[in-house]
């Protein structure tokens, strides 16, 4: 969206569309980027109540390990790999939801 200065809906539509013709789904360096600035977020700690904003839950720091793992090799996968279930897409997904 950011990239091509699109709404989020014609971002959406260009992904299905990229799809449909048969490209890939690449990471690119900004999600990367992306992906670390919310990991040094999330690892500093913030004095405001207490019980609050004692740094990352294990819920975020499993997803962080987990995606350290699948970012590094994603763009070499084959097409159906990057599209299942278990494909860093779901993951950063989920990341993004609990991090909001």
């Amino acid at each position: 969206m950011e990239r091509y200065g699109i709404t989020i809906h014609h971002a959406a539509a260009m992904t299905i569309a990229r799809r449909a013709i048969g490209f890939k789904e690449r990471i690119t360096k900004e999600l990367k980027q992306k992906i670390q600035a919310i990991k040094e977020k999330s690892n500093q700690k913030v004095d405001t109540l207490p019980g609050e904003g004692k740094g990352m839950t294990r819920k975020v720091k499993r997803l962080f390990k987990r995606l350290d793992e699948k970012v590094s090799v994603h763009n070499g996968l084959d097409r159906y790999k990057q599209e299942s279930f278990y494909s860093a897409w779901h993951d950063l997904k989920r990341l993004a939801l609990s991090s909001r």
